[in-house]
């Protein structure tokens, strides 16, 4: 009895570790596959700088450069005093704009006594999707403000303001707007971005 327990329990355990090897291996496949492309470098033909400077605080101003990079052969980039992407207080912005996406970028004042802690705190209450974000050395939040993403960016060694930028889908882009922080250019041109003050 028991020999022939052991003779059908053989193959079925075989059966089942065939089953289990091939599971993990398509498991496994899937991952791969899963992988978005995004994170593949976009290659860059026309490498060009685009800056945007601005006077940040009241007392003691100081002049503050970004300056990222971007391919000026699918990327154009313009600073405006009108004509901006998304609404503005501000007297003008940097605008990135391609094929899939735009970007708005402008700077943003920190009320007295607030810092970026507690300028989070205040996003935080206001957006329940806030989260944290990275691009290269630049540490800052993401969340979902109508048909567009924004991002916030605390600008180094400085306590006065902090960076808006602003991803716009372009009409006939297909792919969730969640889908844009993702994307290996968006990646690429955020992870570049550098900041001076003088």
């Amino acid at each position: 009895m028991r020999k022939n327990v052991f003779l059908f329990a053989v193959p079925a355990v075989l059966a089942a570790g065939a089953a289990a090897a091939f599971l993990l291996k398509k498991k496994s496949s899937s991952k791969t596959a899963a992988k978005p492309a995004a994170q593949a470098a976009p290659t860059v033909r026309n490498a060009k700088i685009g800056s945007y400077s601005f006077i940040s605080g009241f007392q003691n101003a100081v002049t503050v450069e970004m300056q990222l990079d971007y391919d000026a052969d699918r990327f154009s980039y313009s600073v405006r005093e009108d004509e901006f992407l998304t609404e503005s207080g501000d007297s003008h912005v940097a605008v990135l704009d391609g094929e899939d996406y735009s970007a708005q970028f402008e700077y943003g004042s920190y009320y007295r006594g607030e810092d970026f802690a507690r300028f989070r705190t205040e996003l935080a209450a206001k957006h329940r999707d806030l989260a944290d974000t990275v691009y290269g050395e630049n540490r800052g939040l993401q969340y979902l403000a109508g048909d567009n993403i924004c991002l916030v960016f605390p600008i180094p060694d400085d306590s006065s303001s902090f960076l808006l930028v602003t991803l716009v889908k372009a009409k006939g882009n297909d792919d969730e707007i969640t889908a844009l922080p993702g994307y290996a250019d968006v990646n690429a041109q955020l992870s570049s971005m550098r900041f001076s003050r003088s």
